[in-house]
C-alpha cells in the first residue's frame, strides 16, 4: 500500500513539474499539493510548488513552502533563490538578502551562484545600498560575463550614484550580447539623457520602443 501512493505521488510530482512548464500553474500547484499529502518528505516537491506559487504571486505560501523544503534539505541553494525571491516580492529585501546569501554559500559558482549574486544586488538596490549592490552584480558577471540581467543592473546602480558613464559602458556591454534588450536601451536612453546627450538619447529611446517599450 505504501508503494502504491510513493509511485502516486512520484507521478503527481512528475504531472506538477510538466503543467508548470506549461505555464498551468494552477493546475500544477493542484497536483503538487496532492502529491505531498502523500509524501510530505518530498523536498523536491515543496520546493516545485514554491516555485508555482512564487509565479502565480502567491509569495507566502512561496516562502512557506520553501521554508518546508529547507527543513528537509537546508542545502539547496536553489531553494534558497526560491525564498528569496518571494520574500523580495514582499518588500522584505533585508530577508531577501539573507536567503540569497545562504544560497551563495551553498552554491557560491554556477547558475545557481550566479543567480543568487544577482538577486542579492537587486535587493540591496532595494535597499539604497547601492555600492554593495554593484559589489554583488561584479560576482555575478565574474561566473558568467555574458548575463545581460547583471550588466544592466549594474547600470541602474551607477546610474543612481551618478556615475552616468560608467552606467553607459554597462548598458553597452549589455546591448552587445543582446542587441534586443529593450530595457538597456530605455536605460541607455536615460543615462545620456543624465549627461545632456540628447541625440544618443533620443535613438535609445527610439530604439527601446521599437522593441517594445
Amino acid at each position: 500500500m505504501q508503494e502504491d501512493e510513493n509511485a502516486k505521488a512520484e507521478i503527481l510530482y512528475a504531472q506538477g513539474n510538466y503543467l508548470r512548464k506549461l505555464g498551468r500553474n494552477d493546475e500544477a500547484a493542484a497536483a503538487l499539493e496532492k502529491a505531498l499529502l502523500l509524501e510530505p518528505k518530498n523536498a523536491d516537491a515543496w520546493k516545485a510548488h514554491a516555485l508555482v506559487c512564487s509565479q502565480m504571486d502567491k509569495n507566502a505560501q512561496a516562502v512557506a513552502s520553501s521554508e518546508k523544503a529547507l527543513a528537509l534539505d537546508p542545502y539547496n541553494a536553489r531553494t534558497w533563490i526560491i525564498r528569496g525571491f518571494a520574500l523580495h516580492q514582499q518588500g522584505q529585501y533585508e530577508k531577501a538578502v539573507e536567503s540569497y546569501a545562504r544560497a551563495i554559500e551553498c552554491n557560491p559558482l554556477g547558475a545557481d551562484g550566479r543567480r543568487a549574486w544577482n538577486n542579492r544586488g537587486a535587493a540591496l538596490d532595494n535597499l539604497a545600498k547601492h555600492e554593495e549592490a554593484i559589489e554583488s552584480y561584479e560576482e555575478a558577471l565574474l561566473i558568467d560575463p555574458f548575463d545581460i540581467y547583471a550588466w544592466n543592473n549594474k547600470g541602474v546602480a551607477l546610474g543612481v550614484l551618478a556615475r552616468h558613464e560608467e552606467a553607459i559602458s554597462c548598458f553597452l556591454k549589455a546591448i552587445k550580447i543582446e542587441p534586443e534588450y529593450a530595457t538597456a536601451w530605455r536605460n541607455l536612453g536615460l543615462a545620456y539623457q543624465s549627461l545632456h546627450r540628447d541625440n544618443e538619447a533620443e535613438e535609445a529611446f527610439i530604439r527601446a520602443t521599437e522593441l517594445g517599450l
